[in-house]
């Protein structure tokens, strides 16, 4: 997944035009290359200067992203400030559902706060009916998939002041770390202990916030059928800078006018990472719109 805020982007470039755009990762990922993403795209994308410009265009298919000709056209006419875009994986399994209602990223109508996520929590099935009591009634009642994502969507979304007003990159962060202590009890107390990773972006267009998180790193059960595709931390990487985009003929963020725009994403967009950082382990990662700049900022999650 990919995430975007900052100066208008070309849309088509990041999703389609560099050496290891997310496009490229969902069928030939170079940092989880036991694991294809061949379950669907989506994405929210808000654009300056649109119709009701603070609502996200949100476009969402089950086909493969590298063969959808209408994608591929709509992303040349974006350059939008803000993006978050998801290329979903599953294993093989006849329980698994590929279909609209599972796509990411979620955005529960009249919310502004849309969110994606990268990993899947263990044993889900058995945690589901127990996070019911911590998610508000209204947001339960409009979970529609079967992902353990939505279910994550609705939890953070209610452990916001206002689940439909517009949160800064602080109170986001604050919801997500209190989510995650949710799922850490559950978890505790229906003895769930195998590693279950959970890299989250969250946005509303203006602020943006992403966790890399595992919990119970480590733990596996002899038989895991994840064991290859978890054994590496699930990685996350950003860039910052004034734009992204081709500069001299490469692809980087460049500019000297400080921190004006964030790009994170599952791995670097390019083959060259000499512009690109490794968002640290148990780390949460915060950007806020601040006059001609990004307020950016890295804190511990300690949960």
């Amino acid at each position: 997944m990919l995430a975007y805020l900052g100066e208008p982007v070309s849309l088509r470039h990041i999703l389609f035009e560099t050496d290891g755009c997310l496009v490229r990762q969902s069928y030939s990922p170079r940092m989880m290359n036991t694991f294809l993403n061949l379950a669907g795209f989506g994405m929210a994308a808000w654009q300056p200067q649109s119709v009701r410009e603070d609502e996200p265009f949100i476009y969402r298919t089950t086909t493969l992203p590298a063969f959808d000709r209408n994608l591929r056209g709509l992303a040349g006419k974006l350059e939008p400030t803000c993006a978050i875009a998801h290329v979903r994986g599953v294993t093989y399994g006849e329980q698994e559902l590929v279909g609209g209602s599972n796509l990411h990223p979620f955005r529960f109508p009249g919310a502004t706060v849309a969110l994606a996520h990268n990993g899947h929590l263990r044993d889900f099935s058995r945690m589901r009916y127990d996070l019911v009591r911590h998610i508000r009634p209204e947001l339960a009642e409009r979970i529609e998939g079967t992902t353990d994502s939505e279910w994550i969507y609705a939890l953070v979304l209610s452990h916001l002041d206002d689940p439909y007003g517009v949160p800064e990159a602080g109170e986001l962060a604050e919801a997500a770390e209190r989510a995650l202590g949710v799922l850490r009890e559950v978890r505790a107390r229906l003895d769930i202990d195998t590693s279950s990773p959970v890299n989250l972006f969250i946005t509303t267009g203006q602020a943006l916030v992403a966790t890399r998180f595992s919990f119970d790193y480590g733990w596996y059960p002899a038989d895991d059928t994840m064991l290859e595709t978890d054994l590496p931390y699930v990685s996350l990487w950003y860039t910052a800078g004034d734009s992204y985009g081709r500069h001299d003929g490469d692809t980087r963020m460049a500019g000297d006018r400080g921190v004006r725009s964030l790009l994170i994403a599952s791995e670097p967009l390019t083959e060259d990472t000499s512009t690109w950082l490794e968002v640290p382990e148990y780390s949460m990662i915060m950007a806020d719109r601040a006059s001609d700049a990004l307020a950016l900022q890295m804190r511990d999650l300690d949960v």
